[in-house]
């Protein structure tokens, strides 16, 4: 049998989500081995009449498979898997902008420690309520995940399972999954306490989804985008006919998106910066040089994987890029992915913040130690840290900050350089005075 044709780079774009090899399911992402010393059981093992008791971070988790038919339920952890957390530390297990800085084997412990309780529903719920047609039993279990999803602290909850499966699904965007199962029933035994804001959101039936995310869960709420993500992919926001349940690794970036979006809506008015400053971060093996410099609000995010590393079987390490420059993108970031999205939200509040505009330029290199795919929050924490650096590097020009930009990364400049649309079209464009 003759081997299809792959294009370049296929695992860089694919990231184990599109599945563009052609295979029924992503090789890489199902090599289990390094996971095994991680995690407090045994793979593939199955476990029956499993009840479950705890303090649901909350959790929720939205499926993908088989869309619009998907499996849905909430994140219970399981009291067998110990861990040396109070009932109201559990807010931490779902919580990704609390993890900066924890090694990958706690974060691991983290995920696996959460049972994943599934039913099957339709996306299209405020479509399908408004007829009614859905069984009492999902109707029931729905009602009560998105009541828990609306939780603003840690609830206390009972789940039973006919049959537990003990495995980890690892995700480029979403954090891992631990075991899951199919459940029979969720019920919440204490009083559950919601941010006033995600309440005004949920009861508002003609509010858009967009609005509600960006208006009034972050720029008024100051919600923690985890509980955005959250509610939003419980399909809770909207007009009450549009609703809808959002797979989860779809939420965290249009989530990213929103928000950044409604960012740089205000940046535009902003003066432009007038220096140029490098910010810098590393985390996981993950290491990140930012550069703002003068001019209109423009961004591109450049990534180099090193050979062997996660996404880049080759022998030869492999640049990805994706940008936009003022006008914005018409299209999916199909290049970075998820992490173009992660990344732009952290500097967009940055010049929100510092109330200014600038171009944006972003050096991602990933080397071999990030062994697993723990979800966009890498990106998005690791990058919020260098922005929250105060002193950053401050150089007078544009070759200058380049140099400095590529200064002992793995790939010489050339190649950054090579792959970058936006370096090319500042050495190539010409300024006014040069038709003087």
């Amino acid at each position: 049998m003759v081997r299809p044709p792959t294009e370049k780079n296929i695992c860089l774009r694919c990231k184990g989500a599109r599945l563009l090899c052609g295979k029924k399911s992503c090789p890489i992402l199902l090599k289990k081995s390094v996971l095994k010393s991680l995690v407090p059981f045994e793979f593939d093992k199955t476990m029956r009449d499993v009840e479950v008791f705890g303090a649901s971070p909350p959790g929720f988790f939205v499926g993908r498979f088989n869309y619009p038919k998907v499996y849905i339920g909430p994140l219970v952890p399981y009291q067998d898997f110990k861990l040396d957390l109070g009932v109201n530390d559990n807010y931490i297990l779902d919580a990704p902008e609390l993890w900066f800085g924890k090694q990958m084997a706690e974060i691991v412990k983290y995920r696996s420690s959460l049972i994943r309780n599934n039913f099957i529903t339709n996306v299209r719920i405020g479509r399908t309520n408004r007829k009614n047609t859905l069984p009492l039993k999902i109707q029931r279990l729905l009602d009560t995940s998105q009541e828990l999803a609306m939780a603003a602290r840690p609830v206390d909850t009972e789940t039973k399972l006919e049959k537990m499966n003990l495995r980890m699904m690892m995700d480029n965007h979403s954090p891992p999954i631990g075991p899951t199962g199919m459940t029979e029933k969720i019920k919440v035994t204490e009083n559950i306490k919601v941010h006033p804001k995600v309440d005004y959101c949920v009861s508002d039936t003609d509010l858009k989804a967009t609005d509600a995310v960006s208006e009034y869960l972050y720029f008024k709420g100051h919600v923690p985008q985890s509980t955005i993500k959250r509610v939003f992919s419980a399909g809770l926001l909207g007009k009450k006919e549009n609703r809808r349940l959002v797979p989860t690794r779809w939420s965290i970036t249009a989530v990213d998106d929103i928000i950044s979006k409604a960012l740089i809506k205000e940046i535009k008015k902003f003066p432009e910066i007038n220096d140029y400053r490098i910010f810098e971060s590393s985390y996981l093996d993950n290491h990140f040089r930012i550069l703002l410099f003068p001019g209109k609000f423009t961004y591109e995010m450049n990534e180099v994987w090193a050979a062997k590393s996660l996404w880049n079987p080759t022998l030869t390490p492999q640049i990805a890029t994706d940008f936009e420059f003022y006008s914005g993108r018409k299209n999916y970031a199909s290049n970075i992915t998820g992490a173009y999205y992660a990344a732009r939200k952290e500097i967009c509040e940055y010049l929100y913040k510092i109330g200014k505009q600038a171009r944006v330029l972003i050096f991602r290199e990933v080397r071999g130690g990030y062994i697993l795919p723990l979800g966009v929050w890498v990106i998005r924490e690791t990058v919020k840290n260098a922005m929250e650096n105060i002193n950053p590097l401050i150089i007078d020009n544009f070759n200058g900050s380049l140099k400095k930009m590529a200064e002992g990364m793995m790939v010489d400049f050339k190649h950054w350089k090579k792959s970058s649309k936006l370096i090319s079209f500042i050495k190539t464009q010409k300024t006014i005075d040069s038709y003087l």
